[in-house]
């Protein structure tokens, strides 16, 4: 039985995309449960799923579900204000694909405001923005035991999105095992999600000390729970726990995705989490194991961009010991996505959909809970499919952890946490980054690439490039003519700095191994100089075999 758990803001009937298109701002609606946040598609019903009809719903509904002068000038919520004047199109004169004439302050026309005035109170009924109960049988049980960890008083950033991290010491008397969390949130306006990850016991941590972050730190990369938006709390699996203590972690560190797009600067926050352990240890150890792709360029201007990312068979193989056990499955994309799926195969053969999202929403998505758990062996791929939307966009999006960049993860919880290495399994365009990062004496060579040589600072081969390069380049300078020659020499026998590959070795040589800035910057110098003459060159031949051809 595949059972799907509602995390965050579930909606129904009326949740369809194109809606954001046949409306003026379809995309810039205000979510009325939800400050700072989007409420995708303005003919939904009940946020939460049931309730009577969205009155701009029913009317939209009769309009043939278009915008219309009739539909513009109507007052579907009563609040004195027609639906034209809300979505920013005063003057009844939008048309799909265009601009609206106002696209500031931009309120939901099927929603009295202000929504906590005792006049819209009628009007609103339908609105239900209460979280269900939420129940964990594991956090009553005898023995059991929570501690509260929550970030300081913090100044939130005037900024759209930021990452604030804090790190927190564990109990460290005996083993124990986490079973679930609550939230803790202080300034609902802002706070997106909180991720927490396990830290390296080496690290000599300063804790209680909020300072600013990326998703990521090389200290604690041991994605542990991630709580999002609307979900009031999280429960696992019943016999499995992530070990804290003795043998397990004993310091944490929490993140904290700030949502400010007004970029007010008189915010604050002091969110936590309330995490519930207990001394009963369970059958098995749990973990967040991630899949899916660390690099995509997503083109502007598209309604449709598909994205695959992967965890290889090859990969697998590496990575599981045993078999694996998936308990529950969250998909992630920013604003820009769609669709999301990820898909089992087996010996190259579907064995199932994981997850298959057509309505993706990023303040509104899923976990998916399995019960019985699915079973992954060593040898099977996970493909990881994100369809985004890039109408709206004028220039080329990226991955990165910015909620105007996009990702496209597959996060997923997994058991026994002994029968599988790592954290990560993605593809980076179209190579196995297991193989480069994870596996590498076990695939050394990669697309004609000799991985080891060059992600070695002190190989001898690498030191000879580098070498070179300081002597006849000018980095972050000039163009010389030795210079030049040499560059040339390089991209054209060694495969580790030309095609597809290098922009994978850029990236990890740049973020583990700075002292390596110099040598692409000495590169660079002249990169651009050889990239012309040869397209220069290539064009003559062209030429050259068009006059030839003429004559003849």
């Amino acid at each position: 039985m595949r059972v799907l758990v509602a995390v965050l803001c579930v909606t129904t009937v009326w949740g369809y995309r194109y809606f954001q298109d046949e409306i003026p701002n379809g995309a810039a609606v205000p979510h009325p449960c939800k400050t700072n946040f989007i409420w995708w598609g303005v003919g939904h019903l009940n946020p939460r799923g049931g309730g009577s009809v969205n009155p701009f719903g029913e009317d939209f509904k009769n309009a043939g579900m278009k915008w219309t002068r009739a539909l513009c000038e109507m007052d579907s919520d009563g609040d004195g204000e027609t639906n034209g004047q809300e979505l920013g199109d005063p003057d009844c004169v939008w048309t799909k694909g265009s601009v609206a004439a106002v696209t500031k302050d931009i309120s939901h026309p099927g929603v009295c405001t202000p929504y906590s005035d005792p006049a819209c109170q009628a009007a609103n009924t339908w609105i239900d923005c209460k979280l269900e109960d939420f129940h964990c049988d594991a956090f009553s049980e005898e023995g059991a035991k929570n501690i509260s960890l929550r970030i300081p008083r913090t100044v939130v950033p005037p900024s759209e999105t930021s990452y604030y991290c804090v790190k927190f010491p564990l109990p460290t008397d005996v083993d124990y095992h986490i079973v679930g969390l609550k939230p803790l949130i202080d300034n609902e306006n802002v706070v997106h999600h909180i991720i927490m990850y396990g830290c390296d016991d080496s690290e000599e941590a300063e804790y209680n000390q909020p300072e600013p972050c990326g998703m990521y730190t090389p200290q604690c990369t041991e994605f542990i729970f991630g709580w999002g938006l609307g979900s009031n709390g999280i429960c696992l699996h019943t016999g499995t726990g992530v070990r804290l203590g003795k043998t397990g972690f004993k310091k944490v560190m929490l993140q904290f995705h700030w949502n400010n797009p007004e970029r007010r600067p008189d915010y604050t926050d002091n969110s936590g989490i309330n995490l519930f352990y207990t001394p009963h240890l369970r059958l098995f150890d749990s973990k967040i194991f991630v899949v899916g792709t660390k690099y995509f360029e997503l083109p502007p201007g598209q309604e449709e961009v598909r994205i695959d990312g992967w965890c290889s068979s090859e990969c697998s193989s590496h990575y599981l010991t045993g078999p694996l056990y998936i308990s529950k499955a969250q998909n992630h994309m920013h604003y820009m996505g769609r669709k999301q799926k990820l898909q089992q195969f087996r010996n190259g053969v579907w064995i199932r959909d994981i997850t298959n999202e057509d309505t993706f929403e990023y303040d509104g998505s899923f976990a998916f809970g399995f019960d019985p758990p699915i079973e992954v062996l060593p040898g099977d791929e996970l493909k990881t499919t994100c369809v985004f939307d890039s109408t709206r966009k004028t220039t080329t999006t990226f991955e990165g952890d910015g909620t105007s960049d996009e990702m496209c993860y597959v996060f997923l919880r997994v058991y026994p946490a002994e029968n599988i290495k790592g954290s990560y399994c993605v593809s980076w365009k179209d190579f196995d980054l297991c193989k480069i990062i994870d596996f590498p004496s076990k695939f050394p060579v990669i697309d004609g690439c000799e991985m080891q040589s060059i992600l070695n600072p002190f190989h001898p081969d690498l030191m000879k490039i580098f070498s070179n390069l300081r002597k006849f380049c000018r980095p972050f300078d000039l163009c010389t003519q030795e210079c030049k020659q040499y560059v040339r020499d390089v991209v054209s026998t060694n495969k580790c700095f030309s095609g597809e590959i290098v922009s994978v070795y850029r990236h990890l040589s740049l973020q583990h191994m700075s002292t390596l800035m110099e040598l692409w910057a000495a590169i660079d110098s002249c990169k651009t100089d050889i990239e012309i003459e040869t397209c220069q060159e290539q064009c003559k031949l062209v030429e050259d075999s068009k006059m030839s051809l003429t004559q003849g």
